[in-house]
């Protein structure tokens, strides 16, 4: 009985792998010729769009003059290389030649050897597809000759695509809903409601780049496929936004009640006001530092589909505007602490008659 159940289920993956490697029903046939190798068709195996082909997908490349190409690589098809755009896709064997037709065949899977190539590839996304020439090579050095230019390679998948900005969308809501009413990046007095609390500069550093990690991180995978996405420089950002938040805690929690700040008065004067209410240059500094390297988070991350490596000079940078925000903040919390000590004491009345 086990041994009819596995060949059923042999025949079964047989049938499956069959109907997969099924071919175009329109699908080109270019007799040899006796000339150089060229490749003259390139498809997928999905019935609705043979013409494209993205991650994790198969790809199969029609050779005229296949046995010329096989000699050129002593008959090793696992030493053919397939070029997308005229970049070898270093490290990606193919799954299976065949000798008699000339077909090769490769399922697109990211190698580090090709990691710039496939950020060239899929890099600055403006749709779900892009138009790339497809040939096959003997080395990473040449191609040979293809009249496959217009194939498409799958960018970003539709569904996931929307699935993601649906998710984006609900999570930025819910931030900032958690944000205005429930006091993620608020401080102050904790007798005070929390919608009135004022917003603090350091929670909001904090929450901005966990924000944009895990957006960036998710919208890396969903293209790339990539997982071990996160740099150091990523993760120092996120210790810098750490450690000044609990800098900040800390020095507040000295504060006597008295001396805490007063009600919001909206959230850009909360984070660049200090204790005598006015702006002040290192919060205005670390501010529009923030803002300056999350823009160019986002473009690096759209652009070259990576999180960026920021350099130790930039972190340095960082680090030394929210090392300076906490230093203030010091003698800060000392001014609220004296405050009522050194208030005015009313006028004695007139002496008992």
């Amino acid at each position: 009985m086990r041994i009819a159940v596995t060949g059923l289920l042999l025949l079964s993956f047989a049938a499956v792998a069959f109907a997969s490697a099924a071919e175009p029903p329109n699908a080109p046939v270019v007799p040899d010729n006796g000339g150089a190798p060229r490749v003259y068709y390139a498809h997928s195996y999905y019935p609705d769009h043979y013409n494209m082909s993205g991650l994790d997908d198969r790809l199969s490349v029609h050779v005229q003059n296949f046995k010329q190409l096989l000699d050129q690589v002593n008959g090793n098809c696992s030493q053919i290389v397939l070029f997308l755009d005229a970049m070898p896709i270093r490290g990606l064997k193919p799954e299976s030649c065949e000798v008699g037709s000339g077909h090769v065949r490769y399922r697109l899977e990211r190698t580090p050897e090709a990691d710039e190539a496939w950020h060239s590839l899929l890099g600055s996304p403006t749709h779900y597809w892009r138009p790339v020439n497809v040939s096959v090579g003997a080395s990473n050095d040449f191609a040979i000759t293809t009249s496959v230019d217009d194939y498409r390679l799958e960018i970003i998948p539709r569904g996931m695509f929307w699935l993601f900005v649906i998710i984006l969308i609900i999570a930025l809501a819910a931030l900032i809903y958690l944000c205005r009413t429930k006091g993620l990046i608020r401080s102050g007095d904790p007798s005070l409601e929390t919608s009135k609390r004022p917003y603090s500069l350091a929670l909001f550093q904090m929450a901005f780049w966990f924000f944009l990690v895990i957006s960036a991180y998710v919208f890396v995978w969903m293209i790339a496929d990539e997982l071990d996405t996160i740099t150091e420089s990523v993760l120092a950002l996120i210790g810098i936004g750490a450690a000044t938040a609990l800098g900040s805690s800390v020095i507040d929690s000295g504060k006597p009640a008295a001396g805490e700040s007063g009600p919001t008065q909206g959230f850009l004067t909360d984070v660049l006001r200090d204790s005598s209410g006015s702006v002040s240059l290192h919060r205005f500094q670390m501010f529009v530092w923030t803002i300056v390297l999350g823009i160019i988070f986002v473009a690096s991350v759209y652009h070259d589909l990576a999180m960026p490596q920021f350099s130790a000079t930039l972190l340095g940078l960082m680090g030394i505007s929210s090392g300076t925000y906490l230093g203030f903040k010091v003698p800060e919390s000392k001014a609220t602490d004296v405050a009522p000590a050194d208030a005015t004491v009313p006028p004695a009345g007139p002496p008992a008659a």
